[in-house]
């Protein structure tokens, strides 16, 4: 073989050389561009969910007077501490975020004391609670004072009535004790449960029953916002 066949022979084995280099080098860069690509998390791995963004509170503030008729008669006579008794609210108040307790809604009371007097030197007590109203089918707890109640008594002698007297709140709970104990001991039990009930209206006569008739009205003011 002379000396050109020799060089041309040497050039091409370079050149093969060179292309099987590139080869590989391009093989083994595609291996490695889809080793990375494999690892790496696609965009759609990364999105969290995003959390539903919470529905404001509906609330009936604190302040808001509501109205409820009583629906039955409430009397020393018939009720004791414990028994319940049903209202409902005479109109219809809104709130907050579309908040709305539309007239009607039943409602439930509850009586903290009852006693009957004796004689006419011995006063009798009912004491009332509005404890709850119906909202979206739960009774959801009214936290407040009552403002004002209609009142109505009777006696056992020959019908006349009797001057009675009606307080509020923590007053409510003050007549309480003195009523049913004149020692300071009981004045401050019964301030205590006027307080502890909330919404208290007591009812005090003497010689007869303390009674609320049905159709009554009691007014209370919301002392914390009522949330549905």
């Amino acid at each position: 073989m002379n000396r050109f066949a020799l060089g041309v022979a040497f050039v091409m084995a370079l050149s093969a050389c060179g292309a099987d280099a590139e080869s590989r080098e391009d093989l083994e860069g595609q291996a490695v561009g889809d080793t990375m690509e494999a690892r790496a998390p696609s965009p759609a791995s990364t999105d969290r969910p995003r959390a539903a963004p919470e529905a404001p509170v509906r609330a009936i503030r604190a302040g808001t007077l509501l109205t409820f008729e009583v629906r039955e008669d409430i009397s020393t006579s018939t009720h004791g501490v414990g028994d319940g008794f049903s209202l409902i609210l005479v109109d219809a108040v809104s709130g907050t975020a579309g908040a709305v307790l539309p007239a009607g809604s039943p409602a439930r009371g509850r009586v903290t004391a009852s006693q009957s007097s004796a004689d006419a030197e011995e006063r009798s007590i009912l004491v009332l609670q509005v404890a709850s109203v119906e909202v979206d089918g739960r009774q959801r707890t009214v936290a407040g004072e009552v403002q004002s109640a209609d009142i109505r008594t009777s006696t056992r002698d020959s019908g006349t009535r009797t001057a009675a007297t009606i307080a509020t709140g923590t007053a409510a709970g003050a007549i309480i004790g003195q009523i049913l104990g004149q020692d300071t001991r009981s004045t401050i039990t019964g301030a205590a449960i006027g307080t502890a009930a909330g919404v208290g209206v007591a009812l005090t006569t003497r010689g007869g029953h303390a009674e609320l008739p049905s159709g009554s009205r009691i007014v209370i003011r919301l002392s914390q916002d009522l949330n549905f």
